[in-house]
């Protein structure tokens, strides 16, 4: 057997395609070398592999800013150490000042961060995975398997057990399942660590307790990373590295560690540097890196605008030449926006070069994403891939022609923008952080085309900068696109101008460096806002069109008052496509000038067309186009009624990465389309992408657009059904997967079918009664309509709202101050639910919102962190408990004037329904209104329109606790197939009255007709207003924290629960906390005193209850279990507190030895076994007696005081 040993390592990061290892054999100066490149991202490991210097010893990393404020700490708490150097930490941990620190002010900030806020979501599954191996397993199952063989024993002797074994018995398969509930439903919470800061006299000095127990000795002193480049990692087997940034003066602390691994990929992309292993190398070695987070760890790691706009001015602030976004999403209208405006502003006015990428949303057209495809001062990337790439990083076994690949999205953009300026290689090898254990990945996108590119860039401004030759945005991307290397194989859609090519770039720069027109940008319009010319819908290319185009010089802010007086451009305008009809000729001068453009596209035959109207330098036409007018028209095939709404087509040949577009004008009345696919080849299994999209006026194509991967054997069959909007231009598009080996043959046919109601969102009100809704079929299908109601949305109004000037830190160019409008939402939930939290009037609105961010922060009644949202609600759904809870919803934007129009704005909250609502459906009113037969099952004939009547719900079906203003939701479905259900479906609203008050004279259903004595009644009145007043009395004791009422109370009612309850909750909320757990003790045993244990063990026992009062017994007894978890738990976080303060043990965040072993524990925990939830202070508790135990006896860490 011949081995190969010559690997190909050049290929792990792809430079030889680009001209990359070519120039810096020629120029290995110009590496990158002095220049900066801001990496928005979600943030770089300081540690990984290749990210510690540059080739010329520099450091690689100058700065590490975390701009989404996840990684932020309150440091507002100023301590003072005590006489033993010791302070207390905001969790109640006493923190031991090491004595080599130097604090000529003697205070302290002190703050809290829970790390699960921070790490990244795959080292969290990964701790959490070794967590409940190492932490839980051994001690549930070791329990588990005792309490089973308890059990078992019993039943042994089933037929002669007595009264008391059988009540044992109970309680034992009580602890069984609620065991193996919690072993279902176990997770981490993460660690809480303290935090201090302080300043030495020359800056400030950082430290987090990663010990977490006191010991700031044994932990690293950070400054922020720009002063010193330091980082440390939070230990253990976290392999997370983190560095620090202090601002507002110590009052600020911000850990900044990477959210996931592709923030880092992206950084080696473009300026990796291995000393040892130039093979490894990143596109530009030499170039330095200021790494900004811009994708928020609390929404797992989606970008946020605070984030891209901080990020963007902290990339001009530090005086970055290029940044590189490789993030983006599906806008519903380009080039507008807060942030995109931020970027085009840094772009002509910091002379910052932007590059972004495309987008992995193809490979149907219009697929770009914002901003990188929708941005024009933006370089958007699309990703190629080679064949050396193909051999080396994907380990196919056949050499294929280079290609884009399949997912790399395709222009124009919506408004006629090409969207793809030029392409790169799509994938690497390279490093990734170090908590993920792997050193090196495999990643592809456009994610990593985009880096590549801006890597390119780099050696080319290095070879500019160190000759000294000046260059603009402008000059840099018009060199780019006139240099790239077109690829005649693949489509302009994809690869924009071409393939980057760093030496002609390079070269293109040098020769033309003195035309005075490098600091212009010749800027194309059309009206209603298009960049290009896009001719997309029937109506349009069946006539000749007319357009008028207006150039106009805009010219970069380093330009002078002569420079434009002078400048004068005799213009050459050419075309590439016989049935585009131009000017010849344009003289420019500095104002906008005009020109009209004929299409006349009626001979072009169906698919998509694409020319260009370029304008050319007469004196120096050889230096390439100045400006493109991008002209894309697509040609639709008809289908209609003679050929029953379906197209064919015939066996085709599909090599891998073959695309086949086809265009429908999609007939009025259909719903969804059926496609048929047939794999001819006799030999050959093959792997296809079936995409298709529609666009609709100021719509993101995600809403439209359908993606399926389909393998399908040699001779096999596929069926495939998706939805379509009738009367609109569908693109239908079946590729080969462009890694897929082997030649086949394929053909297809869709047909369009159709069932569409009178309109396409309906809401009833109860109010109105019966709603008529009218159905329309395009062909003959089979229908059953149903109703599904899945959701209830409360609105809620703000309880309070507040508008103030946000710090420096969000400061735009130019020192603008930005302000945060801050409205709070308060909720309370009746039972546990899966919630779906949203801001209707800015969501789905991210790059092209016209406030610069939003951001939602939930938490629970004890202010304990619990989730955050954006933009796209629907990527944040969460399971809440039973409570009440709070959200603070944070816009930002720099007038106080659109701040004040949202300061009564409501929020959503979507509450899954514990099952599901059915709304009636009749086929006529009659039986609507009697309740008579339901519409089952029946055929609709061509164009055949049929009423049905939709019932109002009944009030039995009305979920409880459902009140008047909120509506529930769903979906109609029409269709009875179950391929075509879920597609052809309508949003339907129903609106809900207040439910009918019940007549206290009826009870159970029955007349009531005993009536009280006036007496009786006066007395009854008499004690119930006694008792409102006494809890009201009691509320007033934990708001307002009116201690002096609990004697009077107490007094009154001393064994009253609630009272002894309210105390200690006013006590956990004390400022003084720590002084008064003598006190805290006190009240809890109070408490536990006076809860009789065996009644409420029995009547916890019950899984069904007979009594007729087993409601009312029901509920109280939950309040007793609330009432004992509560002392029980105060009382255990208390003594913690004590000892932690007493030194008496060294605090471990370990779980000791005997956790599960059930020793010495009360033999009443165990006859109380079931799930209880209560709070303590300000805290939830959600656990079982014995469990909340041994947490609090063998992990005190776990519970503390965190506010």
């Amino acid at each position: 057997m011949n081995v190969d040993n010559d690997f190909p390592h050049h290929c792990m990061v792809p430079k030889a395609e680009t001209g990359a290892v070519n120039f810096l054999k020629k120029y290995p100066a110009y590496d990158g070398r002095g220049i900066t490149i801001a990496i928005l991202d979600t943030g770089v490991d300081p540690g990984a592999p290749g990210l510690q210097i540059t080739s010329d010893g520099r450091p690689k990393i100058i700065d590490i800013i975390d701009t989404t404020g996840s990684g932020d700490v309150d440091m507002s708490t100023v301590a003072t150490p005590n006489t033993e150097g010791c302070i207390i930490g905001i969790t109640g941990r006493k923190l031991v000042i090491p004595g080599n620190w130097s604090n000529p002010s003697g205070k302290y900030h002190i703050g809290m961060k829970n790390l699960w806020e921070i790490y990244p979501k795959g080292l969290k599954d990964r701790l959490q995975k070794e967590h409940k191996e190492t932490l839980w397993d051994p001690y549930h199952k070791k329990m588990t398997a005792k309490t089973l063989s308890k059990l078992y024993e019993i039943k042994r002797k089933e037929s002669e057990i007595l009264m008391e074994e059988k009540i044992q018995k109970e309680n034992l398969q009580t602890q069984v399942d609620t065991l193996d509930k919690l072993d279902k439903s176990w997770k981490e919470f993460g660690q809480t660590v303290d935090c201090v800061v302080f300043h030495d006299g020359v800056t400030f000095q950082a430290c987090v307790d990663i010990s977490m127990r006191g010991d700031l000795q044994s932990c690293p002193l950070l400054s922020s990373y720009r002063e010193s480049q330091q980082y440390a990692s939070f230990g253990g087997s976290t392999m997370l590295n983190f560095s620090v940034n202090v601002y507002e003066d110590g009052n600020i602390l911000c850990i900044v560690a990477n959210g996931g691994s592709h923030g880092t990929h992206v950084a080696a992309i473009t300026a990796g540097y291995f000393a040892n292993n130039p093979h490894q190398n990143g596109v530009a070695p030499g170039a330095q890196i200021v790494a900004i987070k811009i994708g928020d760890s609390r929404l797992a790691t989606m970008e946020t605008g605070t984030g891209l706009i901080r990020g963007v001015t902290e990339a001009v602030r530090h005086g970055c030449h290029l940044a590189n976004l490789s993030y983006g999403e599906a806008s519903h209208w380009p080039c507008s926006g807060k942030i995109c405006e931020a970027i085009e502003e840094s772009v002509t006015k910091h002379n910052l070069i932007f590059v972004s990428s495309a987008g992995n949303n193809g490979p149907c057209l219009s697929t770009v994403g914002s901003p990188g495809g929708t941005t024009q001062n933006i370089i958007g990337v699309g990703a190629w891939v080679s064949s050396d790439m193909m051999m080396a990083e994907y380990s196919m076994s056949e050499r294929l022609p280079p290609n884009q690949y399949t997912w790399s999205s395709r222009g124009p953009c919506s408004n006629g923008m090409m969207g793809v300026c030029i392409s790169a290689p799509g994938g690497a090898i390279t490093s990734v952080p170090n908590w993920t254990l792997q050193g090196t990945q495999l990643m592809n996108g456009t994610s990593m085309s985009s880096p590549n590119a801006c890597g390119s860039i780099a050696l080319i401004l290095s070879g500019l900068h160190a000759l000294g030759i000046p260059y603009t945005p402008y000059s840099v991307r018009r060199a780019l696109e006139n240099t790239a290397l077109k690829q005649d194989y693949i489509e302009p859609f994809a690869q924009g101008r071409g393939l980057i090519q760093v030496n002609g770039c390079f070269d293109y720069m040098t020769k033309y460096k003195d035309l005075p027109d490098n600091k212009i940008s010749y800027t194309v319009s059309l009206p209603r806002s298009n960049k290009g010319i896009y001719l997309r819908s029937t109506a349009e290319s069946i006539i000749p069109q007319n357009y008028i185009i207006t150039v106009e010089p805009k010219y970069h802010s380093s330009a002078g008052s002569m420079e434009k007086i002078q400048f004068k451009c005799h213009m050459v305008i050419c075309c590439n496509q016989s049935w585009i009809t131009c000017p010849s000729y344009l003289e420019l001068m500095n104002t906008a000038r005009t020109f009209n453009v004929k299409v006349d596209a009626r001979g072009l035959n169906p698919g998509a067309h694409y020319g260009e109207i370029q304008g050319f330098d007469s004196d120096s036409p050889h230096r390439g186009a100045l400006f493109t007018v991008p002209v894309t028209v697509i040609k639709v095939d008809i289908v209609d009624a003679s050929s029953s709404f379906k197209f064919k087509l015939e066996a085709s040949l599909f090599k891998p990465g073959h695309i086949c577009r086809r265009f429908f004008h999609v007939p009025d009345g259909a719903t969804w389309a059926e496609l048929s696919l047939k794999n001819n080849s006799i030999d050959q299994s093959a792997r296809f992408v079936v995409h298709s999209v529609q666009l609709l006026p100021q719509r993101a194509f995600r809403e439209t657009q359908f993606y399926k991967f389909v393998n399908i054997s040699h001779g096999g069959l596929a069926d495939i059904t998706f939805p379509v909007i009738g009367g609109n231009t569908l693109e239908l598009c079946v590729a080969r997967w462009w890694s897929n080996l082997g030649d086949v043959t394929l053909s297809y046919d869709v047909q369009f079918h159709g069932i569409k109601t009178s309109s396409c969102v309906t809401t009833m009100h109860a109010v109105d009664g019966i709603h008529r809704m009218e159905l329309k079929s395009l062909l003959s299908d089979e229908i059953s309509p149903a109703i599904t109601l899945k959701h209830v949305v409360q609105p809620l109004r703000p309880t309070e709202h507040a508008i103030k000037p946000l710090t420096s830190r969000d400061f735009l160019s130019g020192d603008r101050p930005v302000y945060e409008l801050v409205n709070t939402y308060s909720f309370h939930l009746s039972k546990s639910t899966e919630v779906i939290i949203s801001f209707p009037l800015l969501s789905d609105l991210l790059y092209e919102n016209e406030y610069n961010s939003q951001l939602w922060l939930l938490f629970d009644n004890n202010k304990s962190f619990l989730g955050a949202g954006d933009a796209y609600p629907n990527q944040y759904s969460i399971q809440l408990e039973k409570g009440d809870y709070i959200v603070r919803l944070q816009v930002t934007q720099e007038s106080r004037d659109s701040l004040q129009r949202l300061q009564d704005a409501a929020l959503a909250l979507k509450l899954k329904l514990s099952s599901s609502v059915n709304l009636d459906v009749f086929s006529n009113h009659r039986d609507a209104l009697i309740g008579g037969s339901k519409l089952g099952s029946t055929y609709m004939k061509p164009d055949q329109v049929m009423p049905i009547y939709i019932a109002p719900l009944s009030e039995e079906k009305i979920p409880k606790h459902i009140s008047a203003g909120q509506y529930l939701t769903g979906t109609l479905n029409i269709a009875k197939s179950d391929r075509v259900k879920q597609l052809n479906t309508y949003r339907i609203n129903y609106v809900l009255l207040d439910q009918p008050a019940k007549s206290k004279s009826y009870k159970n259903g029955k007349k009531n007709n005993k009536q009280p004595s006036t007496l009786a009644t006066v007395k009854k009145f008499a004690e119930k207003s006694k008792e409102e007043m006494r809890d009201l009395q009691i509320l007033w004791m934990t708001r307002y924290e009116q201690l002096d009422l609990f004697e009077k109370l107490q007094k009154e009612y001393p064994e009253h629960i609630p009272i002894y309850v309210a105390k200690l909750v006013v006590l956990e909320s004390s400022k003084n906390r720590m002084g008064k757990l003598d006190e805290l003790i006190q009240i809890a045993d109070e408490i536990i005193s006076r809860i009789n244990f065996q009644k409420l063990s029995a009547n916890a026992g019950y899984k069904n209850d007979p009594r007729p009062e087993a409601t009312a017994i029901k509920s109280e007894t939950e309040k007793e279990k609330n009432h004992l978890l509560t002392a029980l738990v105060s009382k255990g976080i208390a003594l913690s507190n004590k000892i932690i303060s007493n030194d008496e043990i060294v605090v471990s965040t370990k779980v000791t030895s005997d956790v599960g072993s059930g020793e010495n524990l009360k033999p009443e925990a165990f006859n109380f076994y079931g799930n209880r939830k209560g709070k303590v202070g300000h805290k939830d508790v959600s656990s079982s007696y014995p469990l909340v135990v041994r947490c609090f006896s063998a992990n005190i860490d776990v519970n503390t005081r965190c506010g």
